[in-house]
Protein backbone atom coordinates (compact mmCIF):
# COMPACT_ATOMS: atom_id res chain seq x y z
CA UNK A 1 0.00 0.00 0.00
CA UNK A 2 2.69 2.74 0.73
CA UNK A 3 4.27 1.87 -2.94
CA UNK A 4 0.50 2.68 -3.93
CA UNK A 5 0.38 5.71 -2.65
CA UNK A 6 3.96 7.74 -2.72
CA UNK A 7 3.85 11.65 -4.39
CA UNK A 8 7.40 12.23 -3.59
CA UNK A 9 8.53 9.36 -6.64
CA UNK A 10 6.05 11.45 -9.13
CA UNK A 11 7.45 14.55 -7.88
CA UNK A 12 10.91 13.34 -8.02
CA UNK A 13 10.79 12.08 -11.58
CA UNK A 14 9.22 15.55 -12.65
CA UNK A 15 12.07 17.12 -11.52
CA UNK A 16 14.86 14.59 -12.54
CA UNK A 17 14.29 15.76 -16.34
CA UNK A 18 15.45 19.32 -15.89
CA UNK A 19 19.40 20.45 -14.91
CA UNK A 20 19.34 21.04 -11.55
CA UNK A 21 21.09 24.72 -10.25
CA UNK A 22 22.40 24.37 -6.21
CA UNK A 23 19.48 26.63 -5.45
CA UNK A 24 17.50 24.23 -7.14
CA UNK A 25 19.61 21.09 -5.85
CA UNK A 26 18.65 22.22 -2.30
CA UNK A 27 15.04 22.94 -2.92
CA UNK A 28 15.05 20.12 -4.30
CA UNK A 29 16.33 18.34 -1.54
CA UNK A 30 13.53 19.89 0.60
CA UNK A 31 10.82 18.56 -1.76
CA UNK A 32 11.82 15.18 -1.63
CA UNK A 33 12.49 15.24 2.22
CA UNK A 34 9.23 16.66 2.88
CA UNK A 35 7.71 14.09 0.12
CA UNK A 36 9.70 11.33 2.27
CA UNK A 37 8.05 12.02 5.32
CA UNK A 38 4.80 12.44 3.60
CA UNK A 39 5.23 8.80 2.28
CA UNK A 40 6.75 7.35 5.77
CA UNK A 41 3.44 8.64 7.47
CA UNK A 42 0.93 7.63 4.98
CA UNK A 43 2.54 4.22 5.31
CA UNK A 44 2.02 4.20 8.80
CA UNK A 45 -1.48 5.18 8.67
CA UNK A 46 -1.91 2.39 6.20
CA UNK A 47 -0.24 0.35 8.16
CA UNK A 48 -1.81 0.57 11.13
CA UNK A 49 -5.43 0.70 9.69
CA UNK A 50 -4.53 -2.83 7.93
CA UNK A 51 -3.93 -3.76 11.71
CA UNK A 52 -6.71 -2.66 13.34
CA UNK A 53 -8.81 -4.08 10.23
CA UNK A 54 -6.32 -7.56 11.00
CA UNK A 55 -7.57 -7.25 14.93
CA UNK A 56 -10.79 -6.46 14.27
CA UNK A 57 -11.02 -9.80 11.78
CA UNK A 58 -9.49 -12.06 14.53
CA UNK A 59 -11.97 -10.92 17.26
CA UNK A 60 -14.66 -11.11 15.23
CA UNK A 61 -13.29 -14.71 13.95
CA UNK A 62 -12.67 -15.36 17.91
CA UNK A 63 -16.44 -14.47 18.25
CA UNK A 64 -17.70 -16.53 15.72
CA UNK A 65 -15.80 -19.23 16.60
CA UNK A 66 -17.35 -19.07 20.46
CA UNK A 67 -20.42 -18.36 19.31
CA UNK A 68 -20.23 -22.07 17.40
CA UNK A 69 -19.79 -25.89 19.21
CA UNK A 70 -20.63 -28.84 17.82
CA UNK A 71 -20.12 -32.72 19.77
CA UNK A 72 -21.53 -35.62 18.30
CA UNK A 73 -21.41 -39.48 18.87
CA UNK A 74 -20.93 -42.90 17.19
CA UNK A 75 -23.03 -46.16 18.67
CA UNK A 76 -23.71 -49.31 17.14
CA UNK A 77 -26.12 -51.97 18.65
CA UNK A 78 -26.12 -55.69 18.52
CA UNK A 79 -29.17 -57.45 19.47
CA UNK A 80 -29.93 -60.97 19.56
CA UNK A 81 -33.51 -62.64 20.58
CA UNK A 82 -35.14 -65.70 21.41
CA UNK A 83 -38.43 -66.24 19.16
CA UNK A 84 -41.44 -67.04 21.32
CA UNK A 85 -43.34 -70.48 20.52
CA UNK A 86 -46.67 -68.95 22.38
CA UNK A 87 -48.39 -65.54 21.67
CA UNK A 88 -50.04 -64.78 18.21
CA UNK A 89 -47.25 -64.00 16.35
CA UNK A 90 -46.09 -67.74 17.20
CA UNK A 91 -49.32 -68.72 16.33
CA UNK A 92 -49.74 -66.66 12.75
CA UNK A 93 -45.96 -68.32 11.84
CA UNK A 94 -47.48 -72.14 12.34
CA UNK A 95 -50.99 -70.93 10.53
CA UNK A 96 -49.24 -68.81 7.75
CA UNK A 97 -45.35 -69.21 7.30
CA UNK A 98 -43.91 -65.76 6.37
CA UNK A 99 -46.73 -63.54 7.09
CA UNK A 100 -44.68 -62.48 10.09
CA UNK A 101 -40.66 -62.67 10.34
CA UNK A 102 -39.53 -61.81 13.69
CA UNK A 103 -36.35 -60.61 14.41
CA UNK A 104 -34.22 -62.62 15.69
CA UNK A 105 -31.19 -60.88 15.29
CA UNK A 106 -30.10 -57.05 14.07
CA UNK A 107 -27.34 -54.93 14.15
CA UNK A 108 -27.75 -50.86 14.28
CA UNK A 109 -25.34 -48.27 14.12
CA UNK A 110 -26.71 -44.45 14.47
CA UNK A 111 -24.43 -40.97 14.18
CA UNK A 112 -25.35 -38.35 16.10
CA UNK A 113 -24.49 -34.83 15.23
CA UNK A 114 -25.00 -31.73 18.11
CA UNK A 115 -24.75 -28.40 16.89
CA UNK A 116 -24.73 -24.90 18.41
CA UNK A 117 -24.67 -21.24 17.05
CA UNK A 118 -25.67 -18.60 19.09
CA UNK A 119 -28.84 -19.17 20.11
CA UNK A 120 -29.88 -21.87 17.83
CA UNK A 121 -29.53 -25.45 18.73
CA UNK A 122 -29.63 -28.92 16.90
CA UNK A 123 -28.81 -32.47 17.25
CA UNK A 124 -29.66 -35.27 13.91
CA UNK A 125 -29.44 -38.66 13.35
CA UNK A 126 -28.45 -40.82 10.87
CA UNK A 127 -29.25 -44.41 11.53
CA UNK A 128 -28.73 -47.57 9.37
CA UNK A 129 -30.23 -51.34 10.42
CA UNK A 130 -29.22 -54.66 9.10
CA UNK A 131 -31.38 -57.45 10.66
CA UNK A 132 -31.83 -61.34 9.71
CA UNK A 133 -35.24 -60.45 8.19
CA UNK A 134 -34.85 -58.06 6.26
CA UNK A 135 -31.96 -56.07 3.82
CA UNK A 136 -30.34 -52.67 5.61
CA UNK A 137 -32.66 -49.97 6.39
CA UNK A 138 -31.32 -46.23 6.47
CA UNK A 139 -32.83 -43.31 7.24
CA UNK A 140 -32.56 -39.99 9.33
CA UNK A 141 -34.24 -37.66 11.19
CA UNK A 142 -34.06 -34.52 13.11
CA UNK A 143 -34.05 -34.82 16.93
CA UNK A 144 -34.09 -31.01 17.55
CA UNK A 145 -33.66 -27.76 16.10
CA UNK A 146 -34.90 -24.88 17.93
CA UNK A 147 -34.04 -21.44 18.93
CA UNK A 148 -33.74 -19.35 22.32
CA UNK A 149 -35.03 -15.86 23.09
CA UNK A 150 -33.07 -14.97 26.14
CA UNK A 151 -34.52 -12.04 28.16
CA UNK A 152 -32.96 -12.28 31.55
CA UNK A 153 -35.24 -14.74 33.84
CA UNK A 154 -37.82 -15.07 30.74
CA UNK A 155 -37.09 -17.62 27.41
CA UNK A 156 -38.82 -17.99 24.84
CA UNK A 157 -38.22 -21.30 22.47
CA UNK A 158 -39.40 -22.19 19.25
CA UNK A 159 -39.11 -25.49 16.94
CA UNK A 160 -38.40 -28.99 17.57
CA UNK A 161 -37.52 -29.48 21.38
CA UNK A 162 -37.18 -32.08 23.74
CA UNK A 163 -39.29 -31.36 26.90
CA UNK A 164 -39.33 -34.21 29.52
CA UNK A 165 -41.35 -33.39 32.90
CA UNK A 166 -42.05 -35.54 36.18
CA UNK A 167 -39.94 -37.12 38.51
CA UNK A 168 -40.55 -40.50 37.89
CA UNK A 169 -37.73 -43.23 36.62
CA UNK A 170 -39.54 -46.26 35.30
CA UNK A 171 -43.01 -44.34 34.57
CA UNK A 172 -43.67 -40.64 34.17
CA UNK A 173 -47.26 -39.81 34.40
CA UNK A 174 -46.77 -36.42 33.77
CA UNK A 175 -44.38 -36.56 30.98
CA UNK A 176 -46.95 -34.52 28.69
CA UNK A 177 -45.06 -33.09 26.36
CA UNK A 178 -42.55 -35.66 25.62
CA UNK A 179 -44.40 -39.12 26.47
CA UNK A 180 -41.09 -41.06 25.90
CA UNK A 181 -40.77 -44.53 26.38
CA UNK A 182 -39.10 -45.61 29.56
CA UNK A 183 -36.42 -48.46 30.51
CA UNK A 184 -35.27 -48.86 27.00
CA UNK A 185 -32.27 -51.18 26.40
CA UNK A 186 -30.16 -48.68 25.79
CA UNK A 187 -29.99 -44.81 26.38
CA UNK A 188 -30.52 -42.50 23.24
CA UNK A 189 -31.61 -39.38 22.57
CA UNK A 190 -35.10 -38.70 22.32
CA UNK A 191 -36.91 -37.05 19.29
CA UNK A 192 -38.35 -33.38 20.51
CA UNK A 193 -42.09 -32.46 19.47
CA UNK A 194 -42.74 -29.12 17.15
CA UNK A 195 -43.25 -26.63 20.02
CA UNK A 196 -42.97 -23.06 21.27
CA UNK A 197 -42.15 -22.43 25.20
CA UNK A 198 -42.39 -19.61 27.18
CA UNK A 199 -40.26 -20.12 30.41
CA UNK A 200 -40.09 -17.69 33.74
CA UNK A 201 -37.22 -18.85 36.35
CA UNK A 202 -35.39 -17.81 39.58
CA UNK A 203 -33.69 -19.14 41.70
CA UNK A 204 -36.09 -21.47 43.55
CA UNK A 205 -38.64 -20.98 41.56
CA UNK A 206 -40.10 -21.78 37.52
CA UNK A 207 -43.03 -21.90 35.78
CA UNK A 208 -43.46 -23.07 31.53
CA UNK A 209 -45.99 -22.51 29.08
CA UNK A 210 -45.94 -24.99 26.20
CA UNK A 211 -47.82 -25.27 22.72
CA UNK A 212 -46.91 -28.27 21.78
CA UNK A 213 -48.13 -29.51 17.77
CA UNK A 214 -48.80 -25.93 16.71
CA UNK A 215 -49.66 -27.47 12.97
CA UNK A 216 -51.41 -30.97 13.92
CA UNK A 217 -55.15 -31.06 13.70
CA UNK A 218 -56.21 -34.31 13.01
CA UNK A 219 -54.13 -36.73 14.71
CA UNK A 220 -56.41 -38.18 17.47
CA UNK A 221 -53.77 -39.66 19.83
CA UNK A 222 -52.38 -37.97 22.57
CA UNK A 223 -48.68 -38.02 21.63
CA UNK A 224 -49.24 -35.81 18.56
CA UNK A 225 -52.30 -34.40 19.09
CA UNK A 226 -52.32 -30.52 19.53
CA UNK A 227 -52.55 -29.12 23.14
CA UNK A 228 -51.69 -26.10 25.86
CA UNK A 229 -49.56 -27.52 28.82
CA UNK A 230 -48.35 -25.82 32.08
CA UNK A 231 -45.92 -26.56 34.51
CA UNK A 232 -45.17 -24.87 37.90
CA UNK A 233 -42.07 -25.36 39.67
CA UNK A 234 -40.85 -24.53 43.22
CA UNK A 235 -37.98 -25.89 46.00
CA UNK A 236 -38.60 -25.42 49.21
CA UNK A 237 -35.80 -26.71 51.59
CA UNK A 238 -35.00 -30.08 50.53
CA UNK A 239 -38.31 -30.70 48.36
CA UNK A 240 -39.62 -29.73 45.08
CA UNK A 241 -42.58 -29.22 44.42
CA UNK A 242 -44.78 -29.77 40.79
CA UNK A 243 -47.98 -29.11 39.39
CA UNK A 244 -49.19 -29.82 35.51
CA UNK A 245 -51.94 -29.23 33.56
CA UNK A 246 -52.63 -29.90 29.65
CA UNK A 247 -55.52 -29.19 27.47
CA UNK A 248 -55.36 -31.17 24.74
CA UNK A 249 -57.54 -30.74 21.24
CA UNK A 250 -59.74 -34.06 21.57
CA UNK A 251 -58.31 -35.37 24.99
CA UNK A 252 -59.54 -31.94 27.07
CA UNK A 253 -58.34 -31.11 30.26
CA UNK A 254 -55.96 -32.98 33.20
CA UNK A 255 -54.27 -31.75 35.94
CA UNK A 256 -51.02 -33.55 37.84
CA UNK A 257 -48.58 -32.96 40.53
CA UNK A 258 -45.35 -34.18 41.71
CA UNK A 259 -42.47 -34.35 44.94
CA UNK A 260 -39.22 -35.02 45.23
CA UNK A 261 -38.06 -35.07 49.33
CA UNK A 262 -34.45 -35.65 49.85
CA UNK A 263 -35.46 -36.91 53.05
CA UNK A 264 -31.65 -37.79 53.96
CA UNK A 265 -27.98 -37.89 52.33
CA UNK A 266 -29.30 -41.43 51.49
CA UNK A 267 -32.89 -41.75 51.03
CA UNK A 268 -35.09 -39.60 48.33
CA UNK A 269 -39.07 -40.35 48.42
CA UNK A 270 -40.90 -38.71 45.08
CA UNK A 271 -44.41 -39.24 43.53
CA UNK A 272 -46.81 -37.82 40.92
CA UNK A 273 -50.86 -38.26 40.13
CA UNK A 274 -52.54 -37.32 36.79
CA UNK A 275 -56.12 -37.13 36.22
CA UNK A 276 -57.32 -36.72 32.87
CA UNK A 277 -60.57 -35.89 31.67
CA UNK A 278 -60.24 -38.35 28.35
CA UNK A 279 -56.96 -40.54 27.57
CA UNK A 280 -56.68 -41.67 23.48
CA UNK A 281 -55.56 -45.29 23.84
CA UNK A 282 -55.85 -47.90 21.04
CA UNK A 283 -58.61 -50.64 20.84
CA UNK A 284 -59.99 -53.11 19.26
CA UNK A 285 -63.45 -53.13 17.52
CA UNK A 286 -66.06 -55.57 18.40
CA UNK A 287 -65.01 -59.15 17.41
CA UNK A 288 -67.57 -60.92 15.30
CA UNK A 289 -65.18 -63.10 13.44
CA UNK A 290 -62.76 -63.06 11.31
CA UNK A 291 -62.25 -58.87 10.24
CA UNK A 292 -61.34 -57.73 6.60
CA UNK A 293 -58.64 -55.32 7.95
CA UNK A 294 -56.85 -54.16 10.91
CA UNK A 295 -59.65 -54.45 13.80
CA UNK A 296 -57.57 -51.73 15.74
CA UNK A 297 -58.68 -48.16 16.45
CA UNK A 298 -57.82 -44.76 18.57
CA UNK A 299 -60.56 -44.04 21.27
CA UNK A 300 -61.33 -42.02 23.61
CA UNK A 301 -61.48 -43.49 27.32
CA UNK A 302 -63.31 -41.37 29.82
CA UNK A 303 -62.47 -40.40 33.31
CA UNK A 304 -58.38 -41.93 33.29
CA UNK A 305 -56.13 -41.75 36.10
CA UNK A 306 -52.29 -42.38 36.99
CA UNK A 307 -50.00 -42.39 40.27
CA UNK A 308 -46.72 -43.22 40.58
CA UNK A 309 -44.66 -43.20 44.12
CA UNK A 310 -41.10 -44.36 44.22
CA UNK A 311 -38.44 -44.24 47.00
CA UNK A 312 -34.01 -44.51 46.47
CA UNK A 313 -31.80 -45.49 48.79
CA UNK A 314 -28.23 -45.08 48.30
CA UNK A 315 -25.35 -46.57 50.36
CA UNK A 316 -21.74 -44.71 51.17
CA UNK A 317 -20.17 -47.60 48.47
CA UNK A 318 -22.38 -46.98 45.95
CA UNK A 319 -25.18 -49.06 45.63
CA UNK A 320 -28.51 -47.83 44.59
CA UNK A 321 -31.60 -49.37 45.78
CA UNK A 322 -34.97 -48.31 43.58
CA UNK A 323 -38.55 -49.13 44.10
CA UNK A 324 -41.28 -47.52 42.25
CA UNK A 325 -44.89 -48.60 41.96
CA UNK A 326 -47.31 -47.40 39.41
CA UNK A 327 -51.26 -47.61 38.47
CA UNK A 328 -51.98 -46.75 34.47
CA UNK A 329 -55.66 -46.16 34.28
CA UNK A 330 -54.95 -45.74 30.38
CA UNK A 331 -53.48 -49.62 30.18
CA UNK A 332 -55.93 -52.71 29.09
CA UNK A 333 -57.90 -53.43 31.84
CA UNK A 334 -57.81 -57.08 32.82
CA UNK A 335 -61.00 -57.91 31.22
CA UNK A 336 -59.44 -56.26 28.00
CA UNK A 337 -56.97 -58.71 28.07
CA UNK A 338 -58.49 -61.73 29.35
CA UNK A 339 -60.80 -61.38 26.10
CA UNK A 340 -57.91 -60.73 23.74
CA UNK A 341 -56.58 -63.80 25.06
CA UNK A 342 -60.32 -66.34 24.45
CA UNK A 343 -60.18 -64.35 20.82
CA UNK A 344 -56.73 -65.65 20.04
CA UNK A 345 -57.87 -69.07 21.04
CA UNK A 346 -60.89 -68.61 18.82
CA UNK A 347 -58.30 -67.70 15.89
CA UNK A 348 -56.38 -70.07 15.91
CA UNK A 349 -59.20 -72.69 15.99
CA UNK A 350 -60.69 -70.95 12.83
CA UNK A 351 -57.02 -71.52 11.78
CA UNK A 352 -57.34 -74.92 11.47
CA UNK A 353 -60.01 -74.79 8.81
CA UNK A 354 -58.62 -74.18 4.94
CA UNK A 355 -60.83 -72.07 3.38
CA UNK A 356 -60.36 -69.49 6.29
CA UNK A 357 -56.26 -70.50 7.40
CA UNK A 358 -55.01 -67.12 5.75
CA UNK A 359 -58.29 -64.85 7.14
CA UNK A 360 -57.40 -66.60 10.21
CA UNK A 361 -53.75 -65.80 10.26
CA UNK A 362 -53.83 -61.86 9.33
CA UNK A 363 -56.20 -61.64 12.00
CA UNK A 364 -54.00 -63.17 14.61
CA UNK A 365 -50.96 -60.74 13.01
CA UNK A 366 -53.37 -57.95 14.21
CA UNK A 367 -53.46 -59.12 17.61
CA UNK A 368 -50.14 -57.97 18.56
CA UNK A 369 -51.22 -54.11 18.19
CA UNK A 370 -52.47 -54.84 21.63
CA UNK A 371 -48.97 -54.66 22.81
CA UNK A 372 -48.79 -50.90 21.50
CA UNK A 373 -52.10 -50.25 23.27
CA UNK A 374 -50.56 -48.17 26.00
CA UNK A 375 -47.27 -47.28 27.60
CA UNK A 376 -47.85 -49.93 30.10
CA UNK A 377 -49.06 -53.70 29.13
CA UNK A 378 -50.78 -53.57 32.64
CA UNK A 379 -52.21 -50.98 35.05
CA UNK A 380 -50.48 -52.35 38.18
CA UNK A 381 -46.76 -52.27 38.16
CA UNK A 382 -43.98 -52.67 40.76
CA UNK A 383 -40.53 -52.18 39.55
CA UNK A 384 -37.41 -52.74 42.02
CA UNK A 385 -33.73 -52.03 40.72
CA UNK A 386 -30.47 -52.39 42.64
CA UNK A 387 -26.89 -50.97 40.83
CA UNK A 388 -23.75 -50.66 42.02
CA UNK A 389 -21.12 -47.90 40.49
CA UNK A 390 -17.38 -48.87 41.10
CA UNK A 391 -15.24 -46.64 39.40
CA UNK A 392 -15.86 -46.84 35.19
CA UNK A 393 -18.46 -49.94 35.88
CA UNK A 394 -21.71 -50.40 36.53
CA UNK A 395 -23.80 -53.50 37.34
CA UNK A 396 -27.54 -53.27 37.38
CA UNK A 397 -30.72 -55.68 38.13
CA UNK A 398 -34.32 -54.72 37.42
CA UNK A 399 -37.42 -56.26 37.29
CA UNK A 400 -41.15 -55.36 36.78
CA UNK A 401 -43.37 -56.99 37.93
CA UNK A 402 -47.29 -57.13 36.89
CA UNK A 403 -49.62 -58.44 40.07
CA UNK A 404 -52.25 -58.55 37.97
CA UNK A 405 -51.29 -61.70 36.04
CA UNK A 406 -47.42 -62.39 37.72
CA UNK A 407 -46.37 -61.34 34.17
CA UNK A 408 -42.11 -60.26 34.61
CA UNK A 409 -39.78 -58.23 33.06
CA UNK A 410 -36.35 -59.10 34.30
CA UNK A 411 -33.24 -56.79 32.82
CA UNK A 412 -29.55 -57.78 33.70
CA UNK A 413 -27.09 -55.09 32.74
CA UNK A 414 -22.86 -53.97 33.27
CA UNK A 415 -21.84 -50.82 31.62
CA UNK A 416 -18.37 -49.08 31.66
CA UNK A 417 -17.84 -45.42 31.30
CA UNK A 418 -14.47 -43.86 29.86
CA UNK A 419 -13.59 -40.32 28.84
CA UNK A 420 -15.11 -41.12 25.32
CA UNK A 421 -16.35 -44.92 25.35
CA UNK A 422 -19.20 -46.01 26.65
CA UNK A 423 -19.88 -49.94 26.54
CA UNK A 424 -23.57 -51.55 27.51
CA UNK A 425 -23.99 -55.40 27.77
CA UNK A 426 -27.48 -57.00 28.71
CA UNK A 427 -29.99 -59.62 29.09
CA UNK A 428 -34.05 -58.77 29.02
CA UNK A 429 -36.04 -61.82 30.22
CA UNK A 430 -40.11 -62.26 29.85
CA UNK A 431 -41.19 -64.48 31.90
CA UNK A 432 -44.11 -65.52 34.59
CA UNK A 433 -47.49 -67.52 34.30
CA UNK A 434 -48.45 -69.12 30.79
CA UNK A 435 -51.41 -66.97 30.35
CA UNK A 436 -48.81 -63.54 31.40
CA UNK A 437 -48.99 -60.95 28.96
CA UNK A 438 -45.61 -60.62 28.96
CA UNK A 439 -45.01 -64.11 28.11
CA UNK A 440 -47.16 -63.49 24.75
CA UNK A 441 -44.79 -60.78 23.37
CA UNK A 442 -43.20 -61.93 20.22
CA UNK A 443 -39.68 -62.84 22.00
CA UNK A 444 -38.75 -64.38 25.28
CA UNK A 445 -35.54 -63.34 26.02
CA UNK A 446 -33.25 -60.46 24.17
CA UNK A 447 -29.31 -60.06 24.75
CA UNK A 448 -27.35 -57.11 23.92
CA UNK A 449 -24.36 -55.64 23.26
CA UNK A 450 -23.59 -51.61 22.46
CA UNK A 451 -20.75 -49.37 21.97
CA UNK A 452 -20.48 -45.28 22.12
CA UNK A 453 -18.03 -43.19 21.13
CA UNK A 454 -18.09 -40.26 21.70
CA UNK A 455 -15.99 -37.05 19.72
Amino acid sequence: MAESYVPGEKSGAGVSSMRPTHHTRACLSLLLFAAFNSAVHAADTATLAVMADTNEATATAATTAEDFSYSGNWRTLLNAAQINSAGPAALTGKLQPGLITPVQTSVQSELEMKAQYKNWHTTATLHTEKSDSNSARNTGWLNEFYGNLDLGAWQLSAGKKIIAWDVGYGFRPNDVIQQEKRRSLISQTAIGKPLASLDFFTADQALSLVWVNPAQNDAINNIEEQAIAARWYQRSGNADWHAFARYGKHTQASLGAAFSWVASDAIELHGSLRVQQKAAILQQTAFTGLARSAPWQWAMQDQVSQLLLGANLTTEDQQSFFVEYWYDGSARSQSDWRQWLTQNQQLQSMGQQAPWRLAAAANLAWQNNAFNASSNLRRQNLFARWSWQRDAWQTAIDLLWMPEDGGRITTLSLEWQGDRWHWQAGLRVFNGPQQAIARQLPNTHSAYVSATWAF
